[in-house]
């Protein structure tokens, strides 16, 4: 009978693991952050997807290919990628996420901020480019793991996932560059997160 509780309690606490992670983050209950003013941001970009490949080997593909037509391109092009993140991507994922929770209360939620009590953690689990074949096009999408961390004790306490869609924004696949149409994704993703944090807060 005690093995059968175990079990069943070991169950229980697997199906809250896979319902935690597979939930969307608009259903998160975020009622604990009644208040709040000041959040730390933080993201993540380990093991991502570029679409249906691992990131290295979409990079190394992208290198080769860009270095064939021109020496030294692919390298460039490399830099430009992991540069965007820091450049563009967080930037426009803050400006929208803090324009609605100052809205909501005067909160601020940025890098390093002394006396925040939680953390808002951004990882990127899917990051699809989009492509442009002139006569056929894909807009970029984005999927996003969303976690409030309390600070703390280091406690997750909601998590979910969140997609984005973007716009295909430059010229044909061999010139396009997906910066702009990758940063409408995570300006998306930073309205969403924005938004349902603002409700939380007020």
């Amino acid at each position: 009978m005690k093995f059968f509780k175990a079990s069943l309690l070991l169950l229980s606490a697997a199906m809250f693991t896979v319902d935690l992670k597979a939930q969307d983050f608009e259903k998160a209950d975020l009622s604990f952050l009644d208040g709040q003013t000041k959040f730390n941001i933080e993201y993540n970009y380990d093991n991502m997807m570029v679409a249906d490949a691992k990131e290295e080997t979409y990079k190394k593909e992208k290198i080769a290919k860009f270095n064939e037509k021109q020496p030294g391109k692919g390298e460039r092009w490399a830099e430009k990628w992991i540069n965007a993140r820091a450049l563009t991507y967080e930037p426009m994922f803050e400006e929208l996420i803090s324009k609605y929770v100052f809205k909501a209360n005067g909160g601020v939620i940025a890098k390093n901020q002394d006396g925040a009590k939680y953390t808002v953690y951004v990882k990127t689990v899917n990051t699809d480019p989009g492509w442009n074949a002139v006569v056929m096009k894909r807009n970029p999408k984005c999927v996003f793991e969303i976690s409030i961390v309390e600070i703390a004790t280091g406690t997750v306490k909601a998590k979910g996932e969140l997609k984005a869609n973007g716009v295909l924004m430059g010229g044909s696949d061999w010139d396009f560059d997906p910066t702009n149409s990758i940063k409408e994704c995570y300006a998306k993703a930073g309205k969403e997160v924005g938004k349902k944090i603002a409700k939380a807060v007020k």
